[in-house]
């Protein structure tokens, strides 16, 4: 509760007057010793000095103060100056309803309060930062929402009369936007006052927002009507128009706001962020969307402007139940009527965050390894893989892991889709994870080999071919483990033709690639035997080397 400490008396009948600067009609005129009263249908001096006067038999001297002739025939409307010292008031409270996001309490000399149970001197300025929001409740069932990145000085606010009559108050908006339902139980006499720089206005029992600048004020009526006035001129604003006042300009003429945007009800959000989108309106050049976590938007926790018919809803947003306001802005800035819809988050614990494979990865036939982030608070895993996007083939049924990672063997070639969904550690399973598309390929056939066919100067080798082999990996070594390769070609056929090594034993292999260049396996080894081309050589040496010895 805020209470609100040496407020001067500003007068009674409900008022907005929107300008610090500019100059208030003569009928709303305050000073240091007078009070102004508008005398309401019904009223006549005698009824006025029991309710508002400390004394009420000093209302002889208020008749003779302003001339009254006929003290029981007076018109509504009529203006009583009382005297200051002859008023009955009191303090009046503020509560603030709702504060969320950033919020800063300063007080007139420079030094910032507690929010919580603060006391607000005239002068304290409330200011709001980015997505905060403050809802400021006044005895009288006023309410100011103060929206994300203004300025707002609370400064005056009494009650008088003797029976809690009347609710006077007086804020100043320095800039930004306060949203107004000013003295819903249309509480007679009461007076609300809302200053801006560059105009001002009266209302009675009304609901409008109010933006502000040095240089211009926008007045946007939803309920009722207001007289808005600067030293320039004065125009009124009905329900469903609005109205611009510039500095050193009078109030324009009202236009008609734009009408409300045709909203779908947002289904119910199961992943972040998310989208939202809506139809667009003719003449809007903006749109404004609002989310609160309350159905009277009595705070704001997300506000947002964009020239596209679009939200992006943030994953910071908690789990819960939501209303989604949008407005369109047309090209003078007044902001149109607005359209609510609810909608909830359940989006957590979220999903993780696939890390292999991705479906851009080459993935073939056997065993396969799946990985994933791990998110916050979350501590089982139920991986999922079927052979339809809808999940009604399962590939397999798998338990519930603590681990990020599952592997398995995908004989068959084909497309496949996976996903994971998490499991946190209150046993709340979240929305299913995002579906990944899977396409695994067949690995090229092991070749299977036929008997190596020689000449006096080349060996060939042939091959069962396949449908997907478009190359061939040919080795000869002199060794079965292949660690010295004595020759290594690839070849585009199922047949190789390699130069005739010398006499002796040898180890050949062949594997085919795809168009990926994806190898399959090695055939399996076979075994050579390369002998001499004639042993006509041999039997002449043998012989020379027996004469040489006899």
């Amino acid at each position: 509760m805020l209470h609100i400490k040496h407020a001067k008396i500003l007068g009674i009948s409900i008022a907005l007057a929107l300008g610090i600067s500019a100059a208030s009609p003569s009928a709303y005129a305050q000073d240091d010793e007078y009070w102004t009263y508008e005398m309401q249908q019904g009223d006549n001096v005698w009824t006025i000095a029991h309710e508002l006067l400390t004394d009420w038999r000093k209302w002889q001297e208020i008749t003779e103060l302003n001339n009254v002739s006929n003290d029981r025939i007076m018109a509504a409307g009529t203006l009583l100056q009382i005297p200051r010292d002859f008023i009955q008031e009191r303090p009046a409270t503020v509560q603030l309803v709702e504060v969320s996001g950033p919020v800063s309490l300063i007080s007139q000399t420079g030094a910032t309060k507690e929010i919580d149970d603060a006391i607000v001197l005239a002068g304290d300025v409330i200011t709001t930062g980015e997505n905060g929001s403050v809802l400021i409740k006044f005895e009288d069932q006023t309410e100011i929402l103060i929206t994300p990145n203004s300025e707002l000085v609370i400064d005056e606010a009494q009650v008088i009369g003797s029976d809690n009559n009347f609710t006077d108050i007086n804020v100043k908006l320095n800039k930004g936007e306060a949203e107004i339902h000013a003295n819903p139980n249309k509480q007679s006499g009461s007076r609300f006052i809302i200053q801006t720089p560059t105009a001002f206005a009266t209302t009675r029992g009304t609901v409008y927002r109010v933006r502000a600048n040095d240089d211009s004020t926008a007045a946007e009526v939803t309920q009722g009507k207001i007289d808005v006035t600067n030293t320039l001129g004065n125009t009124r604003v009905p329900k469903r128009f609005g109205t611009l006042a510039y500095k050193n300009e009078a109030p324009r003429k009202p236009v008609k706001l734009l009408s409300e945007p045709d909203l779908e009800a947002p289904d119910d959000i199961r992943y972040l962020p998310a989208r939202v989108s809506w139809q667009t309106l003719n003449k809007a050049v903006n749109y404004r969307a609002q989310i609160s976590d309350q159905a009277d938007f009595s705070r704001i926790v997300l506000d947002t402007q964009s020239p596209v018919a679009k939200l992006n809803i943030p994953v910071e947003l908690p789990d819960g139940q939501y209303w989604l306001r949008v407005r369109g802005i047309d090209n003078n800035d007044l902001q149109g009527l607005s359209t609510v819809k609810p909608f909830t988050i359940d989006a957590r614990p979220f999903p993780p965050v696939i890390q292999a494979p991705l479906s851009t990865d080459q993935v073939y036939a056997g065993e396969v390894s799946f990985n994933w982030t791990q998110p916050e608070n979350v501590v089982k895993y139920h991986f999922e893989i079927a052979t339809d996007e809808q999940f009604t083939s399962p590939v397999a049924i798998f338990e519930p892991t603590t681990e990020h990672t599952q592997t398995l063997t995908l004989e068959q070639p084909g497309q496949y889709f996976w996903r994971v969904t998490s499991e946190d550690n209150r046993g709340k399973v979240g929305p299913k994870g995002h579906t990944y598309p899977l396409t695994v390929k067949p690995v090229p056939a092991t070749p299977e080999l036929e008997a190596p066919v020689t000449s006096e100067d080349t060996l060939g080798f042939g091959w069962q071919p396949d449908d997907i082999t478009v190359s061939y990996q040919v080795q000869l070594s002199n060794d079965p483990s292949f660690e010295e390769v004595l020759q290594d070609v690839t070849v585009p056929e199922s047949s190789a033709v390699l130069q005739k090594p010398e006499m002796g034993t040898y180890y050949f292999r062949v594997r085919g690639f795809d168009s990926d260049n994806f190898a399959g396996g090695w055939s399996a080894t076979q075994q050579i035997e390369v002998p001499l081309d004639s042993y006509l050589p041999a039997i002449i040496w043998t012989a020379f080397t027996v004469i040489l010895f006899l």
